[in-house]
């Protein structure tokens, strides 16, 4: 099989079945009562090694759900050619609700002018290995195992060129966020819908890029209420209209495009409306780099996943799946990742919304510590249920989440009003010493904004800036 050639079969692994496309006009789509992502016996597959035999399939391409493999990315604020993977580890932890194997997460560095970006991707070990054994039953080769997200972002990518945000559904309660530019996914958070808090997600884009990510894609299908305070462009997509636009079947939707198109300029309106046009034709040959760039990484790192120690190159062998590190460089040195510094001039406010005497006094030592001076403290006019930090920059929020998130665990939002005469107002909510809520009404001063705790935007050996997930 050549190296350019498209695998003619694409599965998609459900929750409890497996959607198979054939790429042909008709007959094309078939739903099986199979779930891969649970151990199955021979006879379980026997309906699918069938089919295969059948019609003679001995290649196929793996499309995987983005809450089974994550993307984070995370930023040092220096440039480093290498990074260990026990560290890269350390700073996604935080991040993913499962537990991390170090088999299982490869990354990549992305060189920035005065940064570099952490794009790390993390497979869930159990659900993997289960997918592995089930695969290797079905005796084909496996030429591809793709996030949904990156199959959906070769599309988009090709349409529009600057970075961009794009909701694709999970299932009919759940939806993937996804954010990507020139064909790179640097983040995904998973959401429960249909109300979607997309805000602080916004907010650590801007720290990966010089300009702001605004666009955002949703399915025009989709009931969805997408909640931000930044000024967005919400774009609606239609998967039928960018199939045919790509001379596929009207049925095949985004990431099943993404495994079978090989975008070369085709793409022309994304909905209904014809409101999205293709990029001028200059861009085509930027596209084609990085997509040859995408094909080689993508199947480098599919040829260890499923051919560690293996002796027969035609065929999956009983082996762990080993995602491997495209980073070979060799330095003499690695850089110890750092917080990015903020001003310690700024104005700050500490206010206890508790009954708990000392309470603010004790925060205002710890930011005393950090070499804040301009720390004023005082009560709060009304209760508070949780701890808060309003303040009026993602840099300063995500510094204060980085240093406090064991001392002074709070919801953090950006938005305290320019006007505001302090920088940064801490409200305290909790018996700082149980960190149990001390009771009462939740006061005006906590922020409007829900963000919920799942995950926190640092580690201990945090970097500049980090995703969130929101639930």
């Amino acid at each position: 099989m050549s190296f350019f050639s498209k695998p003619k079969v694409v599965l998609w692994p459900k929750d409890k079945s497996l959607e198979v496309y054939i790429d042909t006009k008709e007959n094309n789509h078939l739903t099986l009562d199979i779930n891969l992502w649970q151990e199955n016996n021979d006879k379980d597959l026997e309906s699918l090694v069938d089919y295969l035999k059948k019609n003679k399939i001995e290649i196929c391409s793996v499309l995987v759900s983005d809450d089974i493999v994550l993307t984070k990315s995370f930023i040092y604020d220096t440039k480093i050619t290498q990074i260990d993977k026990k560290e890269v580890i350390g700073l996604a932890e935080s991040f993913v609700p499962f537990k991390i194997n170090s088999d299982y997460i490869d990354y990549v560095l992305i060189q920035e002018a005065n940064k570099t970006i952490i794009q790390s991707t993390i497979f869930e070990t159990s659900k993997m290995s289960i997918l592995k054994s089930n695969l290797i039953k079905l005796n084909i080769k496996i030429s591809s195992l793709n996030p949904v997200s990156s199959a959906i972002s070769k599309v988009l990518s090709s349409i529009y060129s600057n970075q961009f945000f794009l909701i694709y559904p999970l299932n009919d309660h759940e939806y993937t966020l996804l954010l990507s530019k020139n064909n790179t996914i640097y983040l995904t958070n998973n959401f429960k819908g249909p109300s979607l808090d997309i805000q602080k997600t916004i907010n650590y884009s801007n720290l990966y890029f010089s300009t702001p990510a605004k666009k955002i894609y949703f399915p025009e299908s989709k009931d969805i209420e997408i909640i931000t305070t930044t000024e967005v462009e919400k774009t609606a997509y239609n998967e039928s209209q960018i199939a045919q636009n790509l001379n596929k079947p009207a049925n095949f939707p985004l990431p099943v495009l993404g495994e079978f198109s090989v975008i070369m300029g085709k793409s022309k309106d994304i909905s209904s409306s014809g409101v999205e046009k293709m990029n001028n034709k200059k861009n085509i040959l930027p596209i084609i780099a990085v997509l040859i760039f995408t094909a080689a990484l993508v199947s480098f790192i599919v040829y260890f996943i499923f051919n560690k120690n293996k002796t027969d190159d035609t065929n999956i062998t009983d082996t762990d799946i080993t995602p491997t590190s495209v980073i070979e460089n060799t330095v003499t040195e690695t850089p110890t990742p750092t917080i990015a510094q903020i001003d310690k001039k700024i104005k700050i406010q500490v206010l206890n919304a508790t009954d708990i005497n000392g309470q603010a006094a004790t925060i205002k030592s710890k930011l005393t510590n950090l070499g804040f001076e301009n720390v004023t403290v005082g009560n709060s006019t009304q209760k508070a249920t949780e701890n808060s930090v309003k303040v009026k920059s993602a840099s300063t929020s995500a510094y204060f989440e980085s240093v406090l998130k064991t001392d002074f665990p709070a919801i953090y939002t950006t938005d305290l009003k320019s006007t505001s005469t302090y920088d940064a107002v801490f409200t305290i909510g909790t018996n700082l010493s149980t960190g149990e809520s001390a009771g009462g009404d939740e006061a005006d001063a906590t922020p409007t904004a829900k963000v919920t705790s799942k995950v926190t935007p640092t580690t201990t050996k945090a970097p500049t800036a980090t995703p969130t997930d929101s639930e």
